[in-house]
């Protein structure tokens, strides 16, 4: 049996036809250009656009060729906006600004599933790959032109080149120019470069010097990017955000990522136990025993925080912030533990010492999924699954140094961890492989009715944004 799951595991990679391209790209583009058409706001991630985005894009425009830099209306660095505030600059209507924004999630869509498609075939592919796609973090970003979709486009490459390259100079070159996209989008999504420097260091076939080479390839023109950024601005974050999202440790964002595995994950539990021997619990419930301790350590009770006043009133969104509930913390370089369904579950389960007893149970959860998810990948070329994890326990380490713990930041990635590892768990065997694919299928409709509430009912049926 190992030898067979090794054998399928090191065949030659599947190449989907361009028929499947076009198919994923036409869904994609059927849900988002009407709702981008249908001018509907009404959301979060509508708000966020006026007060933030649109307002960077139209700032850049006004300062084309040379837009200032050294501040900013998005905690964000500004290659998303440099291109639409390029675009608005050479007389490209407002509509077409947003579509233009939006066809960054037939990248980040075509990313996601053609990279599972490596390992298993294109249908299951398909299934593995709508929680995400379906997610309404990234289509209400495509949407309503925030810079959700195309950072999870250029981050699922950055990781894939780093997973599925052989380390030499040429992928490293391509996953630190790839990577740089990425931080130019987002600086947080750094911890992307990871799969890159680790493949890199472990080259078999390369000399010690070449992978010195390869190395500064994959890490220096990211880490240049991201760390030139941090000199202007003075911190992690443009000036106006310093106080709201300082870096400071926050490690309640372990927790949050490992109870979000714990959350997404209990649709894949029936599958995954299915295909474990007895040894392999035993395995899985040792580590979902350590990841509830980890999950434990620190503090995650529910704890909100607005922005101050003067913030919102000198960006002009004053509008957009409500009266601050009782349970509210207003003033600066608080760290919040707020902001998603997850945090609103937590706020109302009970607390033990400051720990909410929901998302240690959750991280249990999560670490029984994802030990359980690593042994079913097995041998699977050079170990990719392994290289994810690493970059995910980057990416919660870099949340970490963020104030504000928003669900927003860490779904994406726990989606796209969750589809690609089931992807190297079914491989092109088709025994056994139904539950898994019946939990991913469950978890796509889940957040596909979310995206409906969220996304397209208020694109459709919500307040005309005004022009901008």
């Amino acid at each position: 049996m190992r030898e067979e799951k090794a054998r399928l595991a090191l065949a030659p990679p599947i190449r989907p036809g361009w028929r499947w391209f076009a198919v994923v790209a036409l869904i994609c583009l059927g849900i988002v250009v009407p709702a981008i058409l249908a001018g509907g706001g009404g959301s979060s991630q509508a708000r966020d656009f006026r007060g933030y985005h649109a307002i960077e894009i139209r700032r850049i425009q006004s300062q084309w060729p040379a837009p200032d830099l050294r501040d900013s209306c998005t905690s964000t660095t500004p290659g998303f906006h440099l291109v639409l505030g390029g675009l608005a600059a050479v007389g490209l209507p407002a509509t077409s600004l947003r579509l233009v924004g939006g066809l960054s999630a037939i990248l980040a869509w075509l990313v996601i599933w053609r990279v599972a498609a490596v390992w298993t075939t294109p249908f299951r592919a398909l299934i593995v790959a709508a929680p995400l796609a379906m997610s309404s973090y990234l289509l209400g970003s495509a949407v309503w032109t925030t810079t959700d979709a195309l950072a999870i486009g250029l981050a699922a490459a950055t990781l894939a080149v780093g997973m599925l390259g052989c380390g030499n100079l040429a992928s490293s070159l391509v996953a630190g120019l790839v990577g740089t996209g990425a931080v130019a989008v987002r600086q947080i999504l750094v911890w992307t470069i990871i799969p890159a420097a680790l493949r890199a260091l472990r080259a078999d076939d390369a000399s010690k010097h070449a992978r010195v080479w390869s190395v500064i390839l994959a890490v220096g023109l990211p880490a240049i990017t991201v760390g030139s950024f941090m000199l202007v601005w003075g911190g992690s974050v443009p000036p106006r955000f310093h106080d709201y999202h300082k870096a400071v440790w926050n490690p309640a964002a372990i927790t949050f990522v490992l109870a979000s595995f714990g959350l997404f994950g209990t649709a894949l539990i029936p599958g995954i136990w299915l295909r474990l021997d007895r040894a392999a619990r035993r395995g899985c419930l040792i580590m979902a025993v350590c990841t509830a301790a980890v999950g434990a350590t620190p503090r995650s009770d529910y704890r909100k925080v607005l922005a101050p006043e003067e913030q919102a009133t000198s960006m002009g969104t004053a509008s957009m912030w409500e009266a601050p509930p009782a349970e509210a913390i207003r003033g600066a370089g608080e760290i919040g533990r707020w902001g998603g369904p997850l945090w609103e579950a937590a706020k109302q389960a009970p607390t033990v010492q400051g720990r909410s007893v929901l998302l240690v149970v959750l991280c249990g959860i999560g670490g029984w999924v994802l030990a359980g998810l690593w042994r079913l990948a097995g041998p699977s070329g050079r170990h990719p699954q392994t290289l994810l994890l690493l970059a995910m326990s980057g990416m919660s380490l870099t949340q970490c140094l963020n104030a504000q713990t928003f669900q927003r930041y860490f779904d994406p990635w726990v989606l796209l961890t969750l589809g690609w590892m089931v992807a190297i768990a079914l491989g092109r065997d088709r025994a056994k492989c139904t539950p898994l694919l019946v939990g991913m299928f469950v978890l796509a409709v889940i957040q596909a009715s979310g995206s409906a509430m969220s996304v397209l009912i208020p694109a459709f049926t919500g307040p005309r944004l005004p022009a901008w």
